[in-house]
């Protein structure tokens, strides 16, 4: 079952990868600019997807920092995400 749980976790980390660098060819603009979504942006719809994260990881592991609120903005800018990302991807997978 691990192995399952493992295989998950790479596959997600291999989406985030492409999802991010997708990302990357948008201009600030592109990444600010209100798209009708639920958390209106891009930017801010990766950064909930983080926040989801890190709040499921506090339930799993008991550690880690939970957001206040599914809305927080972790990082203001694509490379600080990026960054966060990749990091919560290992912890993840570790």
């Amino acid at each position: 079952m691990l192995d399952h749980f493992r295989m998950f976790a790479d596959y997600n980390r291999w989406a985030n990868r492409l999802v991010y660098a997708a990302a990357a060819e948008l201009t600030d603009a592109e990444l600010r600019e209100n798209r009708g979504a639920f958390f209106g942006s891009l930017l801010s719809t990766l950064n909930h997807i983080l926040v989801a994260d890190r709040i499921w990881m506090k339930r799993f592991t008991g550690e880690g920092n939970t957001p206040a609120s599914l809305d927080t903005t972790l990082h203001e800018d694509l490379a600080g995400l990026t960054a966060a990302r990749a990091a919560e991807d290992e912890r993840i997978i570790a």
